[in-house]
């Protein structure tokens, strides 16, 4: 497939090699995990009940999947193991990343056209002082990508915030069901809410990074909000597309994250 336009200036920097590598498509596994990836309701974890994907061991459902939620919107889950990777890089990579489009870009050079903080998020990113567990809380990361491979990119915002605030159990960060946490609200095509909630943790030893939305959501100050009218649903295709995209993307983030990480730690 085509490679997403960067700058001029993308084949000056260190990192432009793993743009130039490409990404692979789907394994046969995941094309078919995608196929059969409708779930039953009774398997989602509620958006009141998101602690429970910090215990340890997987937090359903097991395979990634999707389904309308009775109470209106929807849930997409989606869990990519990612062996050689560490909480440090991953809390590393999510402030590295949104500082220049091709970082973005190389996590997938097919589909992710570009990212951009405001002055205040650089502010906080670069802040020396601030741990890098929290160079996302109240960060908005603007983003144009594509789901579905080949098609025209969609901007998304994501406001990324302080999971204390959106109901998360502090105390469970950073221990065995919960190695490294981000958790935002979302605007998809700047109409469509969605929280967006993902988590690392060793499942049988290794490290798996799972990624959940809850579509037609927000949270604020720890209130739960339903923002989808009653009867609108969010169509499978989108869903079923979201679980390819991601699994897509975090098994090329997986590959290239170690090496990126050792390379490019200290160059912000």
């Amino acid at each position: 497939m085509k490679h997403v336009p960067v700058a001029a200036d993308a084949a000056s920097k260190s990192y432009y090699k793993y743009y130039e590598q490409g990404i692979s498509g789907l394994t046969s596994e995941q094309e078919e995990i995608v196929r059969n990836s409708a779930m039953d309701s009774k398997e989602a974890v509620l958006l009141e009940d998101i602690n429970k994907l910090l215990e340890p061991g997987m937090a359903y459902p097991a395979s990634p999947g999707y389904c309308a939620l009775p109470a209106g919107g929807a849930y997409v889950a989606s869990n990519i193991p990612m062996p050689n990777v560490t909480r440090e890089m991953l809390y590393w990579w999510f402030a590295w990343h949104g500082l220049d489009p091709l970082r973005y870009a190389i996590w997938d050079p097919e589909d992710h056209f570009g990212t951009q903080l405001d002055e205040a998020g650089k502010k906080i990113v670069l802040n020396p002082d601030i741990p890098l567990e929290q160079k996302t809380w109240g960060v908005t990361h603007h983003v144009s990508e594509s789901v579905v491979t080949g098609m025209p990119p969609t901007p998304i915002d994501i406001f990324f915030m302080n999971p204390e605030k959106m109901g998360v159990d502090m105390e469970k960060i950073g221990t065995e069901g919960c190695e490294f946490i981000v958790i935002a609200n979302s605007l998809a095509d700047r109409k469509i809410p969605a929280v967006m909630m993902e988590v690392a943790k060793k499942i049988d030893g290794v490290m798996t990074y799972l990624c959940r939305w809850w579509f037609g959501y927000a949270i604020e100050n720890g209130e739960i909000k339903k923002l989808i009218p009653d009867g609108v649903k969010i169509p499978e295709d989108f869903m079923k597309a979201l679980i390819g995209h991601s699994l897509k993307e975090f098994s090329n983030l997986g590959k290239i994250l170690p090496s990126v990480y050792a390379e490019e730690k200290d160059n912000w």
